[in-house]
């Protein structure tokens, strides 16, 4: 299939779905405000009505508090009176019949009064209920006791049910004047509030409904119990809650907050039918909590709203879709044709070798010509790549062969290098030392370096270095380094620090690099074991003694490193071992390697890999065992810095000539990129 029609297909496939989707998305956008302006009003309104029972429910209370504060007021105005006919020493049949006379005036059911210990003075009942009343033990139930005591003038008590007649009551009690007593005035529970908590609900949620339109409205309480419901007549609507619904109107009253949830009918039935949307809004009583809920059931309908929609927007759909695949044909032939034509001179430079003729270059400019869209830009383009491929490419021999002699010419500096290290030297049985070192450079040449010879026939010179730098410049500092120290440690070997100020002069008047070298040289006495040394900036050496520790040496003297200051001044130090300690030194690629989490190797953890070694064991495992838990810790992590590491193990004093053994000479077996070298002296 062509481009041509392959885009034709694309630009119609978008078309006829494009537009039918853009269509449903504004159906859907439609569907979601209808929704969201019917969640609004429904919500205000849920609110509304749940205000409005909250109130309903707390009249009763505000008639039970106006009734109390009467009913106080009647008990004072009877202590009042009670208090002038005792002091008038009116007799209690004669007080007693007067209270009866209040109460039935007053529709009250009972009148007390009682002593300071609550003890019935005077009632208005006659004398078998007063005799029932009093053994309840109405006057001394705990919550008149503060009247009694003389801490509150006046109390409400709950609903008392009396248990030898059954009867409920309220009561009101005051204080006497005198303080000596109290007086009780009972009410019986009244009715008026539940027939206005039922009325009130029942008319508000009806007018609520006729007003808006809404399908069906519950009440309910904390329970979950209805308190009123009614609904559309058309509706069979009752009281009973889906588990949804319930779990729902849970929802509201646990969270004090409105909510709404729509019906699960489908998408489908929603957009073309008709849906119910739940409202609800908590009702809250008097203390501020949550005690119930106003739920309301919406219709939502989009029938109406979906059939026009569907009537305009489908015949603008089609209209559309006809005017777009006629306007993609001109669109689609003035970029595919220049495309067949950059196509058609891509293979013909392909079959020329990248050697464009004057035809080729005739016809990318024909394409790119007054075109200043992405085809124009991209005949530019070609045309520019074509006329200068050839010369990428000659370039590219050139720069590929001279990086082929470099990469030559670096492998042999690495043999070199590696050629300049000590080779490896016999060990008689009679040894009485054992020396072996490493170097494994970072890059194909580094800057490390060791050396170890005999200076006559007791005493072992060795030397171990880093220079500054990696790479050409660092491994020439470094033969220079060497050569230096060769020569001058030959020459006069009476003191290590006077052969380190000699190498420090000459390396200070030639650097003009300003590179550096930190460098540990010593000379071994091969018949007392002692070893003087002196340091230029090097990492602290460690000694394997006889009882298997690893023990690093503290500076004590020394200098600077070389090539830093040419006046520089450097001590001797001594070293002494016992047969069979071991001295161990390194360059800071040991301590410094790094893993792939950015831990660094670090000397602690060379010496506490030295401390495992055996004391027994030769320089050659001691260093194997170093650069193995090199590897390990440092695992995949690309190398950083050169490694080198020199052991040297004194055997003890014995006979022979060191001379003699440094005659025999072996190949270097350091094939893997890496330098090392073995060394042992007999008698």
């Amino acid at each position: 299939m062509t481009l041509r029609r392959r885009l034709f297909l694309l630009v119609t496939t978008i078309l006829v779905i494009g537009l039918p989707s853009t269509a449903g998305v504004f159906a859907y956008v439609s569907w979601q405000s209808v929704l969201q302006r019917t969640e609004s009003e429904g919500t205000l309104i849920a609110q509304t009505l749940a205000q409005s029972v909250t109130f309903i429910q707390q009249v009763p209370a505000v008639i039970n508090q106006i009734v109390d504060k009467e009913v106080r007021t009647q008990a004072d105005m009877v202590a009042q009176l009670t208090h002038l006919a005792r002091r008038k020493n009116a007799s209690a049949e004669d007080i007693n019949r007067a209270l009866r006379t209040i109460a039935a005036n007053n529709g009250i059911p009972e009148i007390w009064v009682s002593d300071a210990r609550g003890t019935p003075l005077f009632w208005s009942l006659d004398d078998i209920d007063a005799r029932i009343a009093v053994d309840s033990g109405l006057t001394l139930l705990p919550v008149f006791k503060p009247l009694l005591q003389g801490q509150q003038f006046s109390v409400s008590s709950d609903l008392q049910i009396r248990d030898l007649d059954h009867r409920e009551l309220y009561y009101g009690a005051v204080a006497t004047p005198d303080r000596q007593g109290m007086a009780l005035i009972a009410r019986l529970p009244s009715r008026a509030n539940r027939i206005i908590h039922s009325i009130g609900l029942k008319r508000m949620v009806e007018t609520v409904l006729s007003a808006a339109q809404i399908d069906t409205i519950w009440i309910f309480d904390s329970q979950l119990e209805p308190l009123a419901a009614t609904s559309d007549p058309r509706t069979n609507t009752t009281t009973h809650l889906s588990e949804a619904e319930r779990s729902f109107v849970e929802a509201v009253i646990s969270t004090s907050a409105p909510a709404s949830f729509l019906e699960n009918s489908g998408f489908h039935n929603a957009l073309f039918q008709q849906a119910f949307l739940y409202v609800a809004a908590p009702i809250f009583g008097a203390d501020g909590l949550p005690n119930g809920a106003a739920l309301m059931r919406l219709p939502v309908n989009m029938a109406a709203e979906m059939n026009s929609l569907l009537r305009v927007g489908g015949g603008v759909t089609i209209g559309l879709l006809l005017l777009g695949m006629t306007l993609a044909l001109p669109f689609l032939n003035r970029i595919v044709r220049p495309l067949s034509q950059l196509t058609l001179q891509t293979h013909r430079l392909v079959e020329h070798n990248f050697d464009p003729d004057q035809e080729m270059h005739a016809e990318l400019l024909k394409v790119s010509e007054n075109r200043k869209d992405e085809v124009g830009y991209l005949g530019n383009a070609l045309y520019s790549m074509v006329t200068t491929l050839k010369t990428y490419i000659a370039d590219l021999k050139a720069t590929t062969a001279a990086k082929e002699r470099i990469e030559g010419e670096m492998s042999a500096a690495r043999d070199i290098q590696m050629g300049m290290l000590p080779r490896v030297f016999g060990s008689p049985p009679d040894a009485r030392f054992d020396l072996h070192a490493l170097l494994v450079p970072a890059k194909a040449v580094g800057g490390d370096l060791f050396d170890f010879f005999p200076l006559d026939e007791r005493r072992l010179f060795f030397l171990i270095g880093d220079v500054s730098d990696k790479g050409v410049p660092a491994a020439l500092f470094m033969a220079v380094t060497k050569t230096l120290f060769t020569v001058e440690a030959k020459r006069d070997s009476n003191s290590v620090a006077g052969i380190m100020e000699r190498v420090n002069r000459t390396l200070c008047e030639n650097n003009p690099e300003g590179m550096f070298v930190t460098v540990f040289a010593g000379i071994l006495d091969l018949d007392s074991g002692e070893i003087t040394c002196s340091d230029g900036g090097h990492e602290l050496p460690f000694v394997l003694r006889r009882n298997g520790r690893a023990e690093m040496l503290a500076k004590k003297k020394g200098g600077l490193v070389l090539g830093f200051v040419a006046d520089s001044v450097y001590r001797d130090d001594v070293i002494r071992l016992q047969p069979g300690e071991a001295l161990v030194i390194y360059t800071d690629g040991v301590t410094e390697a790094m893993n792939s989490e950015h831990e660094l190797f670090k000397e602690e953890r060379l010496g506490t890999t030295l401390g495992a070694i055996s004391a027994v064991c030769t320089a050659r495992t001691i260093i194997a065992k170093v650069i193995d838990a090199v590897h390990a810790f440092v695992g995949s992590h690309p190398q950083s810095d050169d490694i080198t590491l020199l052991a040297l193990r004194w055997q003890g004093a014995a006979r022979g000539a060191l001379a003699a053994v440094a005659e025999e000479t072996l190949p270097d077996d350091a094939s893997d990129g890496t330098s090392s070298g073995a060394l042992g002296g007999n008698a």
